[in-house]
This record gives structure tokens, sequence and C-alpha cells, in this order.
């Protein structure tokens, strides 16, 4: 097995049936790495937050300001992650493994998964939480796939397992999720998380954002 599959494809339904102790760790190691990449971006974008807002005149403007950008730079860091270790795949391991469909898919899945955990991020940045974010998201990442474990029938409706390609109905065709109904349920969460965060900062000071 590749390493870009065990990193990014998810942890397959097969090796449910005891803890799936490394696994899991494979999945959540690149999330651990892509979370602190857009945290510590985040932190140098709070550096300039000032002078945008006073370019944009007001603060829910700022926001969807900074809800795109960060958003978009999640899609980039995203994708540089996921090709940087298929690259290592190819070019160091020799690993000449999965098809171009298997491989898409699994770019996309991962990349719109992570685009909602970016989002989440910025939503516990306005609730006043910074320095237990990461902690937060990847305790919610791993507790809601845990939460399928034991029953394989509720995992497709777990938020954990909604980017591993090897739970879904491509991979798995009994339990698996379907991969269109998981894509919408993240995109409207992203756009949740837009409105949420404008309404909670609305009425706010710049210093207290």
């Amino acid at each position: 097995m590749s390493l870009f599959f065990q990193l990014f494809a998810g942890v397959p339904m097969n090796e449910m049936d005891t803890f799936p102790l490394v696994p899991l760790g494979c999945w959540l190691f690149p999330i651990g790495i892509y979370l602190l990449i857009i945290g510590f971006r985040f932190g140098m974008d709070k550096q300039n937050r000032r002078f945008v807002m006073v370019r944009c005149g007001w603060i829910q403007k700022w926001w969807k300001h900074h809800f795109l950008r960060s958003l978009l730079y999640g899609v980039f860091i995203a994708g540089s992650l996921l090709t940087v270790f298929k690259i290592i795949d190819l070019f160091v391991l020799q690993m000449f493994t999965g098809n171009l469909k298997e491989i898409s898919t699994i770019f996309v899945l991962w990349t719109v998964h992570a685009m909602t955990l970016s989002v989440l991020f910025l939503l516990l940045e306005t609730l006043k939480i910074k320095k237990m974010i990461p902690a937060v998201i990847l305790l919610l990442e791993g507790l809601t796939f845990l939460s399928g474990f034991r029953f394989k029938e509720s995992a497709k409706f777990m938020f954990g397992s909604w980017g591993m390609y090897v739970q879904s109905n491509l991979y798995e065709d009994m339990y698996g999720f379907s991969i269109i109904s998981v894509i919408i349920v993240q995109v409207t969460i992203i756009m949740v998380c837009y409105l949420l965060g404008s309404y909670l900062l609305k009425g706010k000071e710049m210093e207290g954002v």
C-alpha cells in the first residue's frame, strides 16, 4: 500500500473490527500538519487585520474578505500536501499504485474535508479559544470517527469519516457514504460557518476579533 493511500484514503472497513490505532494515526497525521500550517498562516494574518479592517470599512466586509481568502489558502495547502506525498510515492518510494479515478477521488474528498476543517478553525477563532483550536478539531475528527467504530451502519453519518475514500460508496458498497451527499453537507457546513461567524462578529470592535 502506498504512503499516499495510507495517509489520505482513510481507515478501511475491514480494519474496524479491532481498534484501528495505526490507520487512524496515519489519517490524523496529515490533518495535524494541515491545521498547524493554516493556524500559522491565520496567526500571521492577524497582524494585518487592523489595516485590512480600515480598508474594508466594516467588520462584516472584513469577515467576508478574510473567510474567502482563508478558504482559498486552505485549498492550496490541501492540494500541496496531497501532491507532495504523491510525488514522494512516485519518485522516492517508486510506488506506482492507484488509478487516476481513485487518486482524483481521494484528492477531491480530502480537499473538501480540509476546507470544512479550515472554516471550523475560523469559526472557533471568533469564539476566542485560539490556543485550543487544533486540539478541538482533532478531537472532533477522531471522536466522530470512533463513534462509528462499533456500528458500521452509522459510520457514514460521522463527520470524521467524510474525507475517507475507503469509507465512500465507491470503495465500500454496503456501508460507504454517498460522495455527492457528503460533499453537499460539507459545503452547507462551510456556508453556515460563514453566516454564523458574520453574526458572532456583528457589532464587535476589531480588537476583540
